[in-house]
């Protein structure tokens, strides 16, 4: 019975190697529980398109530094274990409305460090786990006024290094409300805004003044 056992681990795991993408990693770790997770590292500058052969029991997926210069639709559709999503430090520019179809334990999407000047807010519905956007050091230069409605869930929205001037009145009623609006609501936690050519009003004085206070960069 051991023998038989261990002959099943050992295919298991060499299964798993062979599933594995092209210049990526993919080990099994710890993710903050007792049982083993799946993680898939792929850092090679050779990669230029988002892989279509990653386990589909994947946990984290880093795709980072590579040469990848947009996310078409359902891009990880098969992902649906998937709660960390790196694609930072790549030359993305584009991002399909439906590239996170079915990622529905999503936690956390970091985009930062590419060259984005638009966000598909609307694919973010695809997500209602997200808890952390990272869009840090691309060229976005407006955010819509209806991207606040995709926002449900999310406590820490980096928007830090864009070329952002203005910020929707939307917004900040969202993630600064009033005492006698916050029953119910999510507690927002983080908000990265400095590094923008920000215009120089009311309105982003006001954020400065409360992000001060908040202890929010």
């Amino acid at each position: 019975m051991y023998l038989l056992l261990l002959a099943h681990i050992l295919q298991s795991s060499l299964l798993a190697v062979h599933s594995c993408p092209t210049f990526c990693a993919c080990t099994l770790g710890s993710s903050g529980t007792t049982q083993l997770s799946r993680l898939v590292q792929c850092s090679d500058p050779g990669i230029s398109s988002v892989p279509i052969n990653v386990p589909a029991d994947t946990v984290k997926l880093r795709l980072e530094k590579t040469l990848i210069s947009r996310v078409p639709r359902a891009a990880f559709y098969n992902l649906s274990e998937l709660q960390f999503l790196g694609l930072v430090y790549n030359f993305i520019t584009s991002v399909h409305p439906s590239s996170f179809v079915n990622l529905k334990a999503l936690r956390e999407l970091r985009l930062d460090g590419n060259l984005l000047s638009s966000f598909p807010w609307e694919g973010l519905r695809d997500m209602p786990q997200l808890q952390t956007l990272g869009l840090h050091n691309n060229r976005l230069s407006s955010l819509p006024a209806h991207a606040v409605l995709f926002l449900p869930n999310i406590t820490y929205l980096d928007l830090s290094s864009n070329r952002l001037t203005i910020l929707p009145a939307e917004l900040l009623d969202l993630w600064f409300p009033l005492p006698g609006q916050q029953e119910g609501q999510v507690k927002r936690r983080i908000l990265g805004l400095h590094d923008n050519p920000w215009l120089c009003d009311c309105q982003i004085s006001m954020v400065r003044s409360l992000s001060m206070s908040l202890g929010v960069q």
